[in-house]
């Protein structure tokens, strides 16, 4: 099954937060954009501008997802600071999740939605504006709705990445095997 056991709980949990961060980059992006003088009266914060929003940052946020284990990332950097508070580890970690997520998926999204009418300078200058706010909001929401989100992924995959880990047998030792 594709949402059981450890890579169930992965998937879960990268739909789960890609769903959630969406949502908040997609609003302070267009509303941000909506309200730059001249821009008041543009469609841009529209219904159908937030669908198209969230399903781009979406597909790009889901892939940066599964290829850039950041919370991984974050956990290591932990363990090399020798940090071991379970709520400094998850501050530290949701930083780095949140550092690596906002800064690709923002970067990705500014950039396909603009370079081609605006050019490269104008995408850089659009997501200088745009990046303090999402990695802001981004890093308070990871920071929250993380847990919920894991413990939800756990439910679903039927796996608890903070349960003991199976055993592995012996170096040289025949599974099964009779003595």
């Amino acid at each position: 099954m594709i949402f059981k056991g450890p890579g169930g709980f992965g998937r879960v949990l990268n739909i789960v937060m890609c769903m959630v961060m969406c949502v908040v980059l997609s609003v302070i992006i267009l509303s941000t954009v909506q309200g730059i003088p001249g821009n008041e009266s543009l469609p841009i914060f529209t219904l159908l501008g937030f669908g198209v929003s969230f399903l781009m940052s979406f597909c790009v946020g889901y892939v940066v997802g599964d290829l850039f284990p950041a919370l991984s990332w974050g956990r290591k950097l932990c363990a090399v600071l020798h940090i071991e508070n379970k709520v400094v580890t998850h501050i530290v970690s949701s930083l780095v999740l949140a550092f690596t997520l906002i800064t690709l998926v923002s970067v990705s999204c500014v950039w396909v939605t603009n370079v081609q009418s605006l050019g490269l300078g104008a995408c850089v200058g659009i997501w200088m504006m745009v990046y303090p706010p999402l990695l802001g909001a981004g890093y308070l929401v990871i920071l929250v709705t993380l847990p919920l989100a894991m413990r939800l992924a756990s439910a679903i995959s039927g796996f608890d990445p903070s349960g003991p880990s199976p055993q592995k047998p012996a170096e040289g030792a025949v599974e099964g095997a009779l003595s």
